[in-house]
């Protein structure tokens, strides 16, 4: 499955593959959304793939986020695959102790 990225009651879902091809998209797309909203809650619940240039680029965004005084919370410690990544890349403290 390719990536596809859906917003379902406030939250958006990533769905798919998320790696070093899709991180130019994920960047203008998430860009886009924090021009408009201060505060966004994206899941990586239903991630099939994740790679360590995935991680890097979510630890980005959340920074970047907090620079800009903008909120976005990270959720999908269920999902072992990402925690295999985050863990490895020790970017695990980006996302969010639960589930909103």
């Amino acid at each position: 499955m390719s990536l596809e990225i859906r917003e379902n009651r406030g939250i958006f879902e990533i769905l798919g593959r998320v790696s070093t091809q899709q991180i130019g998209a994920l960047n203008s797309y998430f860009n886009s959304v924090l021009e408009q909203e201060d505060n966004i809650v994206v899941s990586l619940e239903k991630v099939t793939h994740f790679d360590s240039s995935a991680a890097r680029f979510f630890e980005k965004l959340y920074q970047n986020s907090a620079r800009q005084n903008k909120v976005v919370s990270l959720i999908g410690r269920q999902n072992s695959t990402l925690m295999e990544v985050f863990n490895s890349t020790k970017t695990n403290y980006i996302l969010s102790p639960d589930r909103i």
